[in-house]
């Protein structure tokens, strides 16, 4: 088994007197609850045979305690910085892919393209660093889950009605 490390951003009071107590009895126990810069979050460290098993599991605990999806980090638009510490790979060479320097192909910046800061999107990214020889498989199926909870999440904070069924579609990831 693999610890994982991985927060939810959820939409729960966290000055709630029941807060803590209703996700540890849905199953959150290897979790810590915190305040995050005004958001409720709950970081977990948990053991599993894959990221994903650990991600679905603590995400049905979650929705089990009556609380939704907001965000999910690690999130999937990333800085050079997030690049270089997410891959391995140092700082400088991350720099150099992205000017097309070392490598062709490499993605371009998905947003804040006009700033000193841009970020990419960590879907492309590792899809690359793939193809390269540079990060396994593994780390690219975990960009996905990212991307899949917080997409599914922001379609239903946008329109209810959606419903877009976040656990349906990592089961088919």
């Amino acid at each position: 088994m693999t610890t994982y490390d991985f927060t939810f951003v959820v939409d729960a009071d966290p000055h709630a007197d029941d807060f803590e107590d209703r996700f540890i009895e849905a199953g959150c126990n290897d979790a810590t609850f915190i305040l995050m810069r005004g958001s409720a979050a709950i970081s977990f460290d948990r053991e599993a045979a894959s990221y994903k098993d650990a991600v679905f599991s603590a995400l049905k605990q979650i929705k089990s305690a009556g609380s939704e999806i907001l965000r999910f980090e690690p999130d999937f638009l990333v800085s050079a910085s997030d690049i270089a510490a997410r891959s391995g790979l140092t700082r400088a060479a991350i720099g150099l892919f992205g000017k097309g320097d070392r490598r062709d192909g490499y993605p371009a910046p998905h947003s804040r393209l006009s700033s000193n800061s841009p970020l990419w999107d960590w879907v492309s990214v590792s899809a690359w660093l793939v193809t390269q020889g540079k990060v396994p498989e593994e780390v690219h199926q975990e960009a996905m889950i990212s991307r899949i909870i917080n997409a599914g999440s922001q379609i239903n904070q946008i329109d209810p009605n959606a419903c877009f069924d976040v656990e349906a579609a990592l089961e088919a990831a």
